[in-house]
């Protein structure tokens, strides 16, 4: 199987998108697909010579309206000197120059949606592009990264559902890498090992509800808010907000580090001396959506459980009750759903397993090969030189980890 892969995000730039882009294209290399990436080269010379698949630069960088024109060209050129399978749009900015070619593609058109573009095109304008252009035409295959992605596109297009085919995006291998020993980590961030250890990792923006958390941490009981040191990673949004939440954690009683952006490395190492993960997203108003989540997995396959808002695709990646606890984007409810994961540790552990189990089922070869029709083997276990499924006790005694903190 030949597969054109189009995307206006890619390696060496960071993103949601450029991560999908990356790691369904070396997954379905993986499974036998023939792969060949268009990128956009960031106006800088790249080595792709460790990528396993083919990868075209074109010249450009993150996508604006003006570069449409210049798109169109590229998918004109590319599906005009070879044959493929599929022709898929990893991203909303390829969608119209793909529909545009499809006279000379033969093969499937494929397209997928992450969520936050759906709202962004309800703008007369691009509606009018959309339906001149004939972008979701009969041909088109829809991929949503999530349920709720596909049904958010649903009430906002008139296409059948049959069209549209909801696949769950996919957790790298890295994150089930080998772990630092949980005291060593700990010991780096100068976490004492009797205290519990919750974890953030997010663009600090108003959406992602910093403020939520350290409003819920806040309304805490003094015995357990005291007994939590928050972690918070992310490199920074917008800038009123950065400072608001800046000036709001220097006057909270509570123990918070803020670390910046930190590697992926020193993020799975952060992952080892941790109990669990909370990100507690917040509807916002521009229309931008969550549509899946996919840090809540790559916590989960470093054997954390969450603490996460119920908003947009995150219910897609975070099982209640069974890999994390959900909850409203409300800080009593939030300070709820916290207490509980401190205090009991057996709940703890439990999501835990259940946690890491299910990130090794959501592979990126399973994201591949359910997007593309590929054959697959799905994992039902970790794969052996994984180690045990990580426990993510409260206390570095396994005896003590059996007692919950009680006041």
């Amino acid at each position: 199987m030949k597969i054109l892969l189009l995307t206006s995000e890619f390696t060496p730039a960071n993103g949601g998108i450029g991560t999908y882009a990356r790691e369904i294209a070396a997954a379905a290399w993986e499974l036998g697909a023939d792969v060949t990436v268009v990128a956009p080269d960031y106006g800088e010379p790249t080595d792709d010579s460790d990528l396993p698949f083919k990868v075209s630069r074109f010249h450009g960088g993150l996508h604006s309206m003006r570069d449409l024109p210049a798109k169109v060209r590229l998918v004109h050129a590319e599906t005009a000197k070879s044959y493929y399978d599929i022709v898929h749009a990893a991203d909303w900015p390829f969608f119209i120059p793909v529909a545009m070619s499809r006279h000379q593609i033969n093969g499937r058109m494929m397209m997928t949606v992450h969520g936050t573009e759906i709202n962004e095109t309800q703008t007369p304008l691009k509606r009018l592009a959309i339906r001149g252009t004939g972008v979701f035409g009969p041909r088109a295959e829809i991929v949503a990264n999530s349920g709720f992605t596909r049904d958010l596109f649903c009430d906002r297009f008139p296409v059948s559902r049959a069209q549209i085919n909801a696949v769950s995006l996919g957790v790298s291998d890295f994150w089930f890498g080998p772990l630092k020993r949980r005291s060593r980590a700990r010991w780096l961030y100068g976490i004492e090992s009797s205290r519990i250890a919750m974890v953030t990792v997010a663009r600090i923006t108003r959406r992602k509800g910093h403020h939520l958390t350290l409003a819920a941490l806040e309304r805490l009981p003094d015995h357990i808010r005291n007994s939590v040191t928050w972690l918070v990673v992310g490199p920074p949004g917008e800038s009123d907000y950065v400072q608001e939440f800046r000036d709001m954690v220097d006057q909270s009683p509570c123990d918070i580090r803020l670390l910046g952006s930190l590697h992926d490395e020193e993020i799975r190492d952060l992952y080892s001396g941790a109990d669990f993960f909370c990100l507690t997203g917040t509807p916002d108003s521009s229309g931008r959506v969550e549509g899946f989540g996919l840090v809540y997995l790559e916590a989960a396959a470093c054997g954390l459980p969450s603490v996460a808002s119920a908003i947009g695709g995150v219910p897609d990646a975070v099982m209640n009750g069974t890999t994390g606890l959900l909850t409203e984007a409300e800080p009593n409810a939030v300070a709820g759903a916290i207490s509980r994961m401190v205090l009991d540790s057996g709940l703890r552990i439990d999501l835990a397993n259940a946690a890491k189990m299910h990130a090794h089922e959501m592979s990126w070869r399973r994201c591949a090969g359910e997007t593309y029709g590929l054959p697959y083997t799905p994992l039902s276990h970790p794969s052996s030189g994984d180690g045990p499924i990580r426990l993510a006790p409260m206390f570095e005694d396994a005896a003590d980890a059996r007692h919950p903190l009680v006041h």
